[in-house]
């Protein structure tokens, strides 16, 4: 990590925010993000993403604890800051009447932007977000996916060097979700960015880094990598070849081993989970070795379950149910 505040893109201490003295929307968060980083932050409905995002903005005023955007700490009164910041909120909302042009164009002004820097840019941009056979329709019209893209151009107007996006592939069909993923590896190559998203495949494929959140606590901060080296590898497939009365042999030789809590087969495909105080690589030594005594041929094996996504739901369970233990003991 950097260590100085100055060399981070944004830094927390002890964030808090309290909606009307009584829901903790965020609790003591704590958190620095170095530039090119690109940040999956992930959590559930209410795990207060939303909220992190707007303290970062400076849109709400944290109840304790501060942020630091650039060195600087940010406040309502930080439009400075914000001027080298490109955000898109959960499902973006634009004026009725306007087209792209005279969206982007109303949008370059607010930032300050002479006609000389603003015409050609807007024209790039456009271009850049394949929108110019519609840049002179009325936005109202648009597909969910014109309005994601027209979105991700008001966020680059000005050039930011911190991109905050609230769930930018939400409602799209899947060749705009496309767009949308290589736009941002695009973007990445220059720019820090941090990523608010429901789909873990998404933050998966483009996010170096992940935050999640659970019930307004910070459960993990750290390498995307390093959280997929926590999760739980106890769930496999293998598609298999071989007579079927070997393959009948050898599902009854494995269902007779207490490693297991599932043996299924359909077709000649095994799945198997291991309970979760077995050493996966012994456990897959004895299936292999079982497989091998009755001559079945392995063809593929895969770990079950996207791995981002596995990590994340058995990070969170965890938490969940320390937090119920400390309950029950704080009652005892």
């Amino acid at each position: 990590m950097a260590e100085h505040s100055a060399d981070l893109v944004v830094e927390t201490s002890n964030l808090t925010k309290i909606y009307q003295h009584r829901q903790i929307a965020l609790n003591d968060v704590t958190l620095k993000l170095e530039p090119g980083c690109v940040l999956g932050l992930l959590g559930h409905n209410g795990a207060g993403k939303t909220t992190l995002l707007r303290l970062i903005l400076g849109l709400h005023c944290p109840t304790a604890g501060w942020v630091k955007v650039f060195g600087e700490e940010m406040g309502p009164n930080a439009a400075d800051l914000r001027c080298r910041i490109g955000y898109i909120p959960t499902n973006p909302q634009f004026p009725k009447g306007m087209t792209p042009i005279t969206y982007l164009d109303y949008m370059a002004r607010l930032f300050g932007l002479p006609a000389e820097v603003r015409n050609p840019k807007l024209a790039s941009l456009i271009r850049a977000v394949d929108l110019l056979h519609a840049s002179g329709d009325y936005i109202e019209n648009f597909s969910n996916g014109m309005i994601a893209r027209l979105a991700v151009a008001t966020s680059l107007i000005n050039d930011p060097d911190l991109l905050i996006w609230d769930e930018p592939t939400l409602g799209l069909d899947p060749e705009a979700r496309r767009s949308m993923l290589e736009l941002i590896k695009t973007l990445a190559c220059d720019k820090t960015l941090i990523i608010a998203s429901h789909n873990l495949s998404d933050v998966d494929e483009v996010c170096n880094h992940a935050a999640v959140l659970s019930r307004g606590h910070l459960i993990y901060f750290g390498s995307l990598q390093d959280l997929k080296g926590r999760m739980k590898r106890n769930h496999y497939e293998f598609d298999l070849e071989g007579d079927h009365k070997a393959i009948t042999r050898a599902m009854t030789a494995l269902k007779a081993m207490a490693d297991f809590k599932l043996v299924n087969l359909k077709q000649r495909r095994l799945e198997i989970r291991m309970n979760d105080d077995v050493n996966n690589t012994n456990a897959l030594a004895n299936i292999f070795m079982t497989l091998a005594d009755n001559k079945v041929t392995v063809i593929s094996i895969r770990s079950v379950g996207m791995q981002t996504e596995q990590a994340f739901l058995d990070l969170v369970e965890e938490e969940e149910s320390r937090g119920f233990a400390r309950a029950y003991k704080s009652a005892a």
